[in-house]
């Protein structure tokens, strides 16, 4: 992902946290990725998080308004040609082939990653100036879009929107002009405005952290799949004990449903099925040296559940012998509190 000789642990020491990054020709060709038609069925489902925000530009000054889907085909079909953008949140958990996108970004931990969100644009489309709390990577699919940044503690704009906290508009320290495998990184709280040049789709890996967390001292080595170091913990300080269950709590209508006790007794007594478990798409696993960290839940590792926990972190889904590894105990518990996909038996 990285420009010319920049490496991982450069980034984390200069760039994580601390100031913005355009990485151009970053991701050369979006794999997996999706049309605008197929972001736009999305849109259309009951439990899929979408809205549109449309850009007014009929006054003298520009003002943005916000509609909430789920979205019917027709209205999506007539559409504007310019001046809005499509947002659907959480893509990977309705479609979890989209988290192969996440490998751009091996040098974060995997707890740290909210969601991908993915945007469509036509012409002057955007969602105005303003401000994130959390890192994200905009990393650009087809079209052109203009990014203005500013490191400097530009105001709130209380006219610009009744939907959106947006920010005065503002020429920017930095303005880049985003192409297809272009990636920005931004750290929380820089000022940013996007503008569609052309139509485009833009794919925004964005991080997750409680308020009390953050760590721009973070090390490569630090990062293993599902696993919080005791170097997180310590910055996480006196809410050490709440950092696990804060990162993997789920959002209330992201919940996986959980199969029945009959039915989890007979997927234990069923290796073939139970051999073949992929965990499930909005399922958040995660575990330090003595606990177990599910969808907000926590239980003490026992024995050797330790390493047969990373092992299903770093593979996201059991085959036989890892299955076998586990105690019915421990599997029990993961069946019960939603981690596995779960078929009809």
């Amino acid at each position: 992902m990285f420009p010319g000789n920049l490496t991982a642990e450069t980034f984390l020491a200069r760039y994580w946290q601390k100031k913005p990054l355009l990485m151009p020709q970053a991701i050369p060709a979006m794999r997996p990725a999706l049309t605008r038609n197929e972001l736009a069925w999305l849109a259309t489902l009951d439990d899929v998080e979408s809205r549109i925000v449309f850009t007014d530009r009929s006054r003298d000054r520009m003002r943005y308004r916000v509609e909430t889907g789920p979205f019917d085909v027709d209205s999506l079909e007539a559409l504007p040609r310019r001046d809005w953008t499509l947002l659907v949140h959480d893509v990977e958990k309705h479609l979890p082939a989209m988290r192969r996108l996440f490998r751009h970004v091996p040098f974060i931990p995997d707890w740290r990653i909210d969601d991908l969100m993915i945007s469509f644009a036509a012409p002057g489309g955007g969602v105005g100036p303003h401000r994130d709390n959390y890192d994200v990577f905009l990393c650009q699919g087809i079209g052109v879009r203009e990014w203005r940044i500013s490191t400097q503690d530009m105001p709130e704009d209380t006219l610009a929107s009744d939907d959106l906290v947006l920010l005065q508009e503002f020429s920017g320290s930095e303005c880049h002009v985003a192409r297809q495998g272009d990636v920005l990184y931004l750290p929380p709280g820089v000022a940013h405005w996007g503008t569609a040049k052309r139509a485009c789709i833009t794919y925004s890996i964005g991080m997750r952290a409680p308020p009390y967390y953050a760590d721009p001292d973070l090390r490569l080595e630090e990062v293993q799949p599902g696993y919080l170091s005791s170097a997180a913990h310590d910055r996480a300080g006196r809410h050490a004990n709440r950092l696990g269950c804060s990162v993997t709590e789920l959002k209330p209508w992201l919940q996986p449903l959980a199969p029945g006790q009959d039915e989890i007794t007979a997927l234990l007594v069923t290796p073939a099925v139970l051999g073949k478990l992929r965990l499930h798409g909005m399922a958040r696993l995660a575990y330090d040296d003595e606990t177990l960290y599910l969808n907000g839940i926590a239980r003490p590792l026992e024995g050797d559940e330790r390493r047969s926990i990373a092992a299903l972190c770093r593979r996201r889904r059991l085959d036989a012998a890892l299955a076998a590894a586990f105690s019915e105990k421990c599997l029990r518990w993961l069946l019960d509190h939603g981690a596995f996909e779960v078929p009809e038996l």
